[in-house]
Order: structure tokens, then sequence, then C-alpha cells
């Protein structure tokens, strides 16, 4: 199965789907700070445990401290599914883990040597239970509603050397929380291909995030094909 949407939706969602082996997937995040591509794996067992890898780089870097940076994120991550037999097809319970590393990459050759040290890190480990019901099923499209909770324990350094008489070190440490609710549709166009649709609200708290980025509203749409 190819999936080309983001953010990754893991096939554990979808429950009792027949799902197994690898599915890569391809997209495009856009809001109206900063446009990322991103690519990655995920690795399905029976529907009910999903790992997945995920790149991401933006198409136009944003970091207003030095535009010249190349930025990056790795997103390693875990999904498994935890519930009672019998009681699948109607409510899922899963645990969610994920280890996400942005970075910056090296300066090209002929930069100035103080200027090669500019960067910035953050490294993110959290994970938290996700709770899903299949509020509605037919043979041409499911409706699944899906609440979740995510802490992550953050960690960042930022080196500014924008002169040869200093610079500006800056780190820390913080602890964030995620509240998730969202509602995917998924429309069965026949034997081998669908579409997925999953508006989401996502509430973010913790110091160190921009008051900006408190209350993200997103979209995703995606499109699958199976052969």
């Amino acid at each position: 199965m190819v999936l080309t949407a983001l953010p990754v939706l893991s096939q554990v969602q979808l429950f009792e789907s027949e799902v197994s082996g690898i599915v890569p997937f391809a997209g495009v995040k856009w809001n109206s700070g900063i446009t990322e591509w991103e690519a990655g794996l995920e690795y399905n067992i029976d529907g009910r445990t999903s790992l997945g890898f995920s790149y991401a780089q933006p198409l136009k870097d944003t970091l207003s401290f030095d535009p010249d940076l190349k930025s990056y994120t790795i997103n390693p991550y875990g999904l498994f599914e935890f519930i009672e037999p019998d009681n699948l097809k109607t409510f899922s319970f899963a645990i969610r883990a994920d280890f996400i590393q942005e970075d910056t990459r090296a300066k090209a050759s002929g930069t100035p040597e103080f200027m090669k040290y500019n960067s910035f890190s953050r490294t993110q480990i959290g994970g938290g239970p996700q709770f899903a019901l299949r509020l509605f099923s037919s043979d041409k499209m499911v409706i699944i509603p899906t609440a979740g909770y995510e802490f992550f324990y953050v960690t960042y350094n930022r080196n500014l050397l924008n002169s040869n008489q200093g610079g500006e070190f800056k780190e820390g440490t913080y602890l964030w929380h995620d509240v998730i609710g969202s509602c995917a549709f998924h429309f069965l166009l026949n034997e081998f291909n669908g579409l997925t649709l999953e508006p989401r609200v996502t509430a973010k708290f913790g110091e160190g995030r921009a008051s900006g980025d408190m209350l993200n509203v997103s979209t995703s749409f995606g499109y699958v094909k199976a052969f």
C-alpha cells in the first residue's frame, strides 16, 4: 500500500484492517509559517502494531537568526494497540511513542569559519495514549473519531556566532504536552483505491513554545492504493 498524506496516520487506527508489511508514504505539510516535505516508511504487523520512521525538511528554511541554515527532522515512532478480545470492532486503545530530532546541517564550503558554528538542535522524547471509536462503518466509508494525549521531554540548544568578537549560546529543558482530537473519514472507492480525510485539533502546552502554536487546527488528505 502507498499512503500520500501528512501527518502520518498509522494503520493501527484502522482497527481490523488486513494491513501487514512495509507501507511507504510521502507528502507535504503547509502552514503560513513554513512548508515541509516529508517521506518515510511504516512496518505494520496485523493492523495492531506500527513501527515507523520519517524524514522532513523545509522547502525554504525559516530560522530567523540565520536564514542560511539548512534544517531537518527525523522521527522514529511506534504505535502499539492494546484492546480486550472481541471489542476490536468498536473501540481502540493504543500507546504511541516518539523520538523527534530537529537539527541543522553543516554550512557549505567557503563559509567564514565563525559562521559555520551557527546551529540549532532540539530533541523530543515522549509518548501517550490514544483512544479511537469506530462511529460508523459501511462497505464504502468508515468514520473514526480519535482522542489522544502525548507528553514530550524536550532539550534544545542554539549557537549563534554572528561575529568574530563573540556569540550567544542558549540551551534549555522543557516538558511539553499535546492534547489531540480528530475524526478520520476513510472512503473506499473500489477494492484497490481509497481516500482518507482527517480534520484535527491539537492543543499544545509547555514553556518554550511560540504563543501562536498553542492551538493548531489542521486537515490531512491522503490517497491509498493497494497492489
